[in-house]
C-alpha cells in the first residue's frame, strides 16, 4: 500500500478492499446465521400473564444464576483486552495490533457458530441448529483465540482484507481438527493446549510461509519497540495471566468440584511459569530481563497445562509443569526464535513460544500422564465419563492415541495453514508492500506523523512516535 493516500492513486480494491469484501460476507454471515442457529429453549420458554393491572413474565426454562456469564466474560476479556493489549509492542504498530485484535473478535464470537453448525452436521451426518446460550459464547472464545494466536504470527504484515480471509478460513479448520481429535481419537483437551494453542500458532506461522513473507523482509526499525508500547504489551499478559484459570475451566460449569480442580492447576502452574521466566530471562541476557519474554513466557504454564488440568494430580505437578514451561519458553524467545528467523520463517509475536512449542508439550505431558497407574488417564479420554466404553483402552493405548492427536493438529494446522497463505496472497486481496509493514499509517487516520517512520522532518526519520513533531 502506498505511505500517504491521495484519491486517485490507488485502485479500488486497494482502496476499498475491506469493505467491498465485508458487506458481501456480512449479508452471507447473516442468512447462515438464521438458518444455523436458534435461541436456547431455556431462554425462550416464557409466558405473560396480566395480574391486576400487572403484566408478569414468568419463563419455563432454567433458573439463570449468572455462573456462566462470569465464566463467559473472563475468556471474552482474554481475548479482547488481554490479547488486544499484547499486541500493542510494535513501536509503529499499536493501533494496528489492538485495533484489528477487536476486529477479528468481533466477526469472530458471530461467524465460529455458524461454522461450528456446520462441522457438527458433517460428523452427525444430519442438519441441527446450535441453540444459543452462555456456554455457546463461551466455547467461541475458544476458537477466537486459535484465530487471534494466528494473527500473532502474521502481525504487521497483513492487510485487513486478508484477515477477514483468515477469519473465515481458520475456525472450520480449527472445528475439523478438534472434532478429530474429541470425537474419532478421542483424546480430550480441556484447555486447549493443542486444539487452540498449537493449532493456532502452527496455522499461522504456516500461513506466513505460504505468503511467501520471510523474516527479513520486515524492515528492522519497523520492528521496534518503545518503552511505552512495551508497557501497554505488559497490561495485556497481565489480563491475561488473571483470566487464564478461568479460560482452561470455563466449559465446565456443569462439574463445579472437577471445574475447582482444573483452576486450581491452572493457577499453580502459571504462578509457577511466571516465576521461573524472570529467572531464566536474567540468566540468559547477563542478570538482565528481556521484556518480549516477561510479557509471554510468564502465561506458558496455562498453555502446558491445558491438557492435563482436569488430571487429578499432586499439587506439585503442576508447579514443575508450570517452571518448565517458564523456562522453556524464555530460553526459546533468546535462543530458538532468532535462530527461526535466520532460517526466513516468520513469526510476528512469536506465537510459537507462547502457544506453540507449551501447546505440544502440554500434550506430551498428557500422554505421560496416562502412563500413572490410577484411574486418572481417563481424564484424557473423557471428563464426563458418561460414555460406557470410556474403560476400554489400556493406559498405553491412551498414550499411543494422545501422540496421534498431536500428530494429527500439527499436521491439519500446517498444511491448511499453507493453503490459507497462497489464497491470502491472491490478487483479490490487497497486500502490504515491504515498506509498509508494521506501519499503521496506511490503514487508520492518525494526525501524529511522528509515528510513521517513513514522515521526514527537516531531512530525518521520525524515531520516536511519543517525540512531539513541533519541537
Amino acid at each position: 500500500m502506498a505511505g500517504d493516500r491521495k484519491d486517485g492513486e490507488e485502485g479500488l480494491l486497494e482502496t476499498y478492499g475491506l469493505p467491498l469484501w465485508f458487506y458481501p460476507v456480512f449479508i452471507l454471515v447473516i442468512i447462515l446465521f438464521g438458518v444455523c442457529t436458534e435461541l436456547d429453549p431455556d431462554y425462550a420458554t416464557e409466558t405473560v400473564t396480566k395480574v391486576g393491572d400487572l403484566y408478569v413474565r414468568a419463563t419455563g426454562g432454567a433458573k439463570y444464576d449468572g455462573a456462566d456469564y462470569s465464566m463467559y466474560m473472563d475468556a471474552s476479556a482474554m481475548c479482547v483486552l488481554g490479547f488486544g493489549m499484547l499486541y500493542t509492542f510494535s513501536k509503529y504498530y499499536v493501533w494496528g495490533g489492538v485495533g484489528l485484535n477487536f476486529f477479528i473478535c468481533g466477526f469472530s464470537f458471530i461467524w465460529v457458530t455458524v461454522a461450528k453448525t456446520i462441522v457438527n452436521a458433517m460428523w452427525a451426518g444430519e442438519w441441527a441448529r446450535t441453540k444459543l446460550n452462555l456456554v455457546e459464547m463461551t466455547t467461541g472464545c475458544y476458537v477466537t483465540a486459535a484465530l487471534l494466536i494466528s494473527f500473532g504470527a502474521i502481525y504487521g504484515f497483513t492487510s485487513p482484507t486478508q484477515i477477514l480471509l483468515l477469519c473465515i478460513i481458520e475456525p472450520f479448520m480449527m472445528l475439523i481438527n478438534e472434532h478429530i481429535v474429541l470425537y474419532d481419537i478421542h483424546v480430550k483437551d480441556a484447555g486447549g493446549s493443542l486444539v487452540v494453542h498449537a493449532f493456532g500458532a502452527y496455522f499461522g506461522i504456516a500461513v506466513a510461509i505460504g505468503m511467501g513473507v520471510k523474516a527479513k523482509q520486515l524492515p528492522a526499525e519497523h520492528r521496534t519497540t518503545t518503552y511505552f508500547s512495551d508497557m501497554g504489551a505488559m497490561i495485556g499478559s497481565v489480563v491475561l495471566w488473571m483470566f487464564w484459570p478461568s479460560f482452561n475451566g470455563a466449559t465446565f460449569a456443569s462439574d463445579p468440584n472437577l471445574q475447582g480442580r482444573i483452576v486450581l492447576n491452572t493457577y499453580l502452574a502459571i504462578a509457577s511459569s511466571c516465576a521461573t521466566s524472570f529467572a531464566t530471562s536474567a540468566l540468559a541476557h547477563r542478570g538482565k530481563f528481556e521484556m518480549i519474554e516477561i510479557q509471554n513466557s510468564t502465561l506458558a504454564g496455562g498453555v502446558m497445562i491445558g491438557m492435563i488440568c482436569p488430571f487429578h494430580l499432586d499439587p506439585w505437578i503442576p508447579v514443575l509443569i508450570g517452571g518448565l514451561a517458564g523456562m522453556i519458553s524464555s530460553i526459546g524467545y533468546a535462543k530458538y526464535h532468532p535462530f527461526l528467523e535466520g532460517l526466513g520463517i516468520t513469526d510476528s509475536a512469536a506465537v510459537q513460544m507462547l502457544h506453540g512449542l507449551p501447546g505440544v508439550l502440554g500434550g506430551v505431558c498428557a500422554a505421560f500422564a496416562c502412563l500413572h497407574g490410577d484411574y486418572g488417564y481417563l481424564y484424557s479420554y473423557q471428563t464426563d465419563w458418561e460414555d460406557s466404553s470410556v474403560t476400554s483402552r489400556t493406559r498405553g493405548q491412551q498414550f499411543g492415541y494422545v501422540g496421534l492427536a498431536i500428530v494429527c493438529t500439527l499436521g491439519i494446522s500446517i498444511v491448511s495453514g499453507l493453503i490459507t497463505g497462497v489464497l491470502m496472497q491472491q490478487p483479490c486481496c490487497p497486500r502490504v508492500h515491504k515498506k509498509d509493514m508494521l506501519v499503521d499509517h496506511d490503514f487508520w487516520h492518525i494526525h501524529d506523523h511522528g509515528s510513521d517512520p517513513r514522515a521526514k522532518n527537516n531531512g530525518r526519520v521520525m524515531a520516536n512516535p511519543m517525540q512531539d513533531t513541533q519541537a
